[in-house]
Formats: C-alpha cells, sequence, structure tokens
C-alpha cells in the first residue's frame, strides 16, 4: 500500500496542496488526463470512478494502484472514445505545458466535460518561475528569457511552453474560470533541506499555503496556479 510520505518532500507537499483545493469527493466520475505515475488518480480511486490517460509506459511502469481505476495507454486521441459530458471532474495537472496543440486538448477535454462539471488545471505561474532563476537558481539569465516570454525546460519533461490563466478560455469559450488558486508560494523559499521532510513543518506550511492560496498578492508570485474551470 503506497502512503504519501513515500513520495519526495516537495511532491508531497504539493500533491497535499491541491487535493485540499479539490475537497473531498464521493461517487464522482473522474478523468485525469496526463495521469503520470498515478499519485492522483489512485488518491481519488478510494471513493470514485476514475478514468486515468497517460501516454508514457516508463511512467506507468511505477504507476501507484492502490484502489481500481481504469488505466489507458495513449493521448488526447484517446478521448474519442467517449461520449460527449461523461465526466463530473477532469484533472489536467502540469501537462498544458509540454503539449504543443494546448487549444486541442483543452477542447477535447471541454466536449467530455458534463454540464455543470469542473475541470482541474495546475499549470505552472510565469511570475513564480521567475522568481525561482532569480532567487533560487542565481540564474538570470533564464529569470530575463522567461520576463521575455520565452519557453525554458524540465529535466524530467523537456520544454515548458508557457501559457497565460486566460488563454485556457480563448481556447475553449464554452468553459469559464470559476477559480485560481496559488500553490508553493512560501515552500522553495525556505532552503533549510532538513526542515522540508519534516510532518510537523510540512503540515505548519500545508496550512499557510492553503491560506495565502486565495489572496491575490501570494497569487501573484506562487510558481504554481490551480485553474478551476466550469462549463
Amino acid at each position: 500500500m503506497h502512503d504519501i510520505t513515500d513520495l519526495p518532500a516537495w511532491e508531497r507537499l504539493f500533491k497535499k496542496i491541491v487535493w485540499k483545493q479539490l475537497g473531498d469527493m464521493e461517487g464522482k466520475k473522474i478523468l485525469d488526463f496526463g495521469s503520470g505515475e498515478g499519485i492522483t488518480a489512485n488518491h481519488f480511486a478510494e471513493k470514485n470512478d476514475v478514468t486515468a490517460i497517460e501516454p508514457s509506459k516508463e511512467m506507468l511502469s511505477n504507476a501507484w494502484k492502490d484502489y481500481e481505476y481504469t488505466q489507458i495507454v495513449g493521448d488526447v486521441n484517446a478521448l474519442s472514445a467517449f461520449k460527449n459530458e461523461t465526466f463530473d471532474m477532469i484533472i489536467c495537472h502540469n501537462v498544458l505545458e509540454y503539449i504543443d496543440d494546448k487549444a486541442a486538448v483543452v477542447k477535447a477535454l471541454a466536449r467530455v466535460l458534463k454540464k455543470d462539471g469542473i475541470i482541474s488545471i495546475v499549470k505552472h505561474n510565469r511570475a513564480g518561475r521567475v522568481m525561482q532563476m532569480a532567487v533560487l537558481l542565481d540564474d538570470f539569465e533564464k529569470a530575463n528569457e522567461i520576463l521575455d516570454g520565452k519557453d525554458s525546460t524540465a529535466s524530467k519533461f523537456g520544454t515548458i511552453r508557457y501559457y497565460e490563466d486566460n488563454d485556457i478560455t480563448k481556447w475553449e469559450p464554452q468553459i469559464t474560470v470559476s477559480d485560481i488558486l496559488g500553490i508553493r508560494t512560501f515552500w522553495d523559499l525556505q532552503q533549510n533541506q532538513q526542515k522540508h521532510g519534516d510532518e510537523a513543518w510540512q503540515e505548519k506550511m500545508l496550512q499557510l499555503e492553503l491560506r495565502v492560496s486565495q489572496m491575490q498578492e501570494y497569487k501573484n508570485i506562487a510558481f504554481f496556479h490551480h485553474l478551476l474551470l466550469k462549463k
């Protein structure tokens, strides 16, 4: 049985924040698009009917599957197998940055979302990434490139193709933004690595992150944004 404490400290906190922001769900039909190692799919599969789609067989080789859910190996084309308005909730976390035709994916997701359903999108926040480069990584060249609108890279997934929060509704007008929440406003600024894995410290950081996640001045500089969209 997997446990969230099995994850690296940064990922553990990241998942805790996102799951808390999504809240408790039960009896919902959920799609996790770009499910990776299935950590979030597995979490929600305990009480929901979850379908996960992931193109990387390598990532699926380490998939968490303590609870039963449907795993599909594929990309956006796999969505054609589903009828219109199939899912109550669609999860798409840190995925669109690595896709060229983002608009096509967003439209495909909106098609299979039920009326009054929710799409949860987690994305890099450009201002937060500039802070990361300038303050934490001491990389002024990258900071300036991101400010200039250029892409950057992630060690695990390749090129990060940034997009703005309001691009989603431009690509698919039938969905609207109901909320934007910040993720990881303070975490990366605490450089004492020994503290990161301590559960008591993590709990205090989690509560503070959740508190400021809805405050605009802190959302502006959060490393990630969590968009909740309705149809």
